[in-house]
């Protein structure tokens, strides 16, 4: 029996913006009251009385901010990771835009991440959304990324993004196993970010390996493992347009080029035996590194 288990390490830069639930005012000038830090228990403001207006000056060597907090700008990073729990699926049978429907809710509960698979395998397609509502037997998301799969009741399932490891359970040299991981992103940055994957090494069980896919294709009664990412404007990796190997340096499996709000991504994990595989229990760490694009 050959099992897979991957474990995920993740990586951000993280800082503090002054925020509510609806608003940020990064800082401000008025011209009567207030004091250098105004606060209540949804929002803080950085204010004056009165001042010089604020401007920035150039030259090919330096740069000048004059004025009151015309320098300070409280950037913000947020990544949070998502990680399939296989033990999680239950049964879809239809969608209606954001609302799919399925055989239980039992598990799912609003605040949650979850992955919607369309004809679970090799070629399946998926998408990730945040659940706003549970009634009855339906499940609603504030959206779908990167769009709503086609479900028709065949081989289609919702699974819970809220695992610690990723247990692909007992592989088949009949078929491809399938994970997903996915992510959120807040970024207050103009240049926007960049997500990176790497391994600590191949899937091992002692001596023996599940390599890396060659070919662009994880395929059926093939020893190997790889990925594709759900971004499909990477420049710098063919995760984008292939099952692409993961590897020990640094990949890219997502950018963004400005300002992101609840950005969302995913990367979908594909891994097949031979018939020949020795039995074991295989194992890996990847880990996903956020990098703010400065």
């Amino acid at each position: 029996m050959v099992l897979g288990i991957l474990c995920l390490v993740f990586f951000v830069g993280q800082t503090q913006a002054m925020t509510s639930t609806n608003y940020e005012i990064r800082f401000d000038s008025i011209n009567s009251g207030g004091d250098d830090a105004s606060s209540s228990a949804t929002y803080q403001v950085r204010d004056s009385i009165g001042g010089n207006g604020p401007a920035i000056s150039t030259s090919t060597s330096y740069q000048a901010a004059a004025g009151y907090r015309t320098g300070v700008y409280d950037r913000v990073a947020d990544f949070s990771v998502h990680i399939q729990d296989k033990t999680s699926q239950v049964a879809a049978s239809s969608i209606s835009s954001t609302t799919v429907t399925v055989t239980s809710t039992v598990g799912f509960a609003t605040g949650d991440y979850v992955a919607l698979v369309q004809d679970e395998g090799a070629s399946q397609v998926t998408a990730i959304g945040y659940v706003t509502t549970v009634a009855g037997s339906d499940i609603t998301v504030d959206a779908w990324t990167p769009s709503a799969p086609t479900i028709d009741g065949t081989n289609d399932y919702l699974y819970n993004l809220d695992g610690s490891t990723l247990a692909l359970g007992t592989l088949s040299s009949s078929a491809v196993t399938t994970a997903i991981i996915g992510w959120d992103v807040t970024v207050d940055n103009d240049e926007g970010y960049t997500v990176y994957l790497y391994e600590d090494g191949d899937l091992l069980s002692g001596g023996n390996t599940i390599a890396d896919v060659t070919d662009g294709a994880v395929t059926a009664g093939s020893s190997e493992h790889g990925a594709t990412s759900s971004d499909g404007s990477l420049a710098s990796s063919t995760f984008d347009t292939e099952d692409a190997a993961i590897t020990t340096t640094y990949q890219q499996v997502a950018t963004r080029g400005d300002n992101a709000h609840a950005q969302r991504d995913f990367i979908t994990l594909k891994t097949a035996i031979s018939s020949g595989q020795t039995d074991g229990s295989y194992t890996q760490e990847l880990f996903l590194l956020y990098v703010g694009d400065y």
